[in-house]
């Protein structure tokens, strides 16, 4: 492990913890409080749009102020927009609330990656990435059974310990992590040339993100639409969970081996051949296994991809490229579930994974192209 990792995936383990611990209660508290649908998916999208806002305005502050110092903003930030929610009287001033919190969150991924990056030695990047794909997918998965017995208990404890989460994490970095120092150079006029260099992370961040999206918010109804409910469609997304956290780390190790263009290629292809077959398939084991392949393809996408701008990116503009990629991963969040929610609207829920496939499939087409442009020169 490169020198200076540990405090830092730490932090990522301890986030991801506490933001697991809400995640799944946040619409039980709003339904509690006599919040609609409705108003429980716009306040969901009030938090996307206010990460993917913030995200766009990142980049040159990070390289200027340092990763540390907008971390630790960013985890006070979150953490106090957790510990108010169970206080709130009322469904609207959770629109603020999840703004606020959006801008916590933009304040971490963008910042952390970029830390990361910066850390990392060339030959170990892929698995660096990885590593922290596992961490937070690890600590993202332990919250939520514990979160929602405590809620059972008390609606108030798994929100303060959610928070608590977020507040030892900020002492975890102010007095673990020292932070490369990286001299700062004025880019004027070239964010343009710096946007076409990570052509190919960026259309990964927005695949992965319309792929995770909109499995989280509508896969849900897609297996109730054909018949399987109840602990077998917790099984299903069980099985979606284990795939993205048991392959970060062995695709970031083969990145670094053969390419990690080839592995970005290799995922875009799998993917698209996955989303075909559920398009096909209906059987519940079939389905199992194709859920665990999503998410074994889309856990590999997402750090390899962030490993790649630390090849095509030196490390003063390093801010940018990760700001760019977390706005990326911001749109792909708030077009999946508006498109697929169009394409089930006007055909019917068993279309679910034709968007995914089409996205899948452009990922495709722009790695192929790439191909041809690097091929050229």
């Amino acid at each position: 492990m490169d020198k200076g990792l540990l405090p830092i995936l730490l932090t990522v383990f301890l986030l991801a913890f506490g933001m697991s611990f809400v995640a799944p209660l946040i619409p039980l508290l709003l339904k509690g409080m006599g919040a609609s649908s409705a108003t429980i998916g716009q306040i969901a999208t009030t938090y996307f749009l206010s990460f993917t806002i913030t995200t766009s305005l990142l980049g040159r502050w990070i390289e200027r102020v340092g990763s540390k110092k907008i971390i630790n903003v960013g985890l006070f930030v979150f953490g106090l927009a957790i510990f108010v929610m169970p206080f709130m009287p009322d469904p609207k001033l959770f629109y603020l609330i999840r703004i606020f919190q959006g801008v916590g969150s933009a304040f971490l991924f963008a910042p952390t990656e970029a830390a990361i990056n910066i850390l990392s030695s060339p030959e170990k990047r892929g698995s660096n990435m990885g590593l922290y794909g596992v961490v937070f997918a690890v600590g993202f998965a332990v919250g939520p059974g514990i979160g929602s017995w405590l809620y059972s208990l008390n609606m108030v404890s798994p929100f303060i310990f959610a928070a608590l989460s977020c507040f030892i994490a900020i002492v975890v970095l102010t007095f673990c992590f020292e932070e490369t120092p990286v001299p700062v150079k004025k880019t004027e006029g070239e964010f343009l040339k710096l946007i076409n260099s990570l052509k190919i992370p960026l259309s990964a961040a927005m695949c992965y993100a319309i792929v995770e999206v909109s499995i989280g918010t509508f896969l849900s109804l897609y297996l109730d639409e054909i018949g399987i409910g109840g602990a077998a469609l917790g099984i299903v997304f069980t099985f979606f969970a284990v795939g993205g956290a048991i392959s970060p780390f062995p695709a970031g190790k083969i990145a670094d081996s053969l390419g990690k263009r080839y592995v970005l290629r290799m995922c875009g292809y799998l993917l698209f051949a996955v989303t075909v077959f559920f398009n096909l398939l209906q059987n519940y084991w079939a389905i199992c296994f194709l859920t665990f392949c999503v998410g074994l393809v889309a856990g590999a996408l997402y750090p390899v991809a962030l490993a790649l701008i630390g090849d095509l990116i030196s490390p003063e503009k390093i801010g940018t490229a990760n700001a760019s990629f977390s706005f990326a991963y911001g749109v792909g969040c708030i077009i999946g579930p508006l498109l697929t929610g169009w394409v089930l609207e006007i055909f019917s829920t068993k279309y679910l994974f034709y968007p995914m496939t089409v996205s899948a499939l452009i990922f495709v087409i722009i790695m192929k192209l790439d191909t041809k442009s690097q091929n050229l020169q």
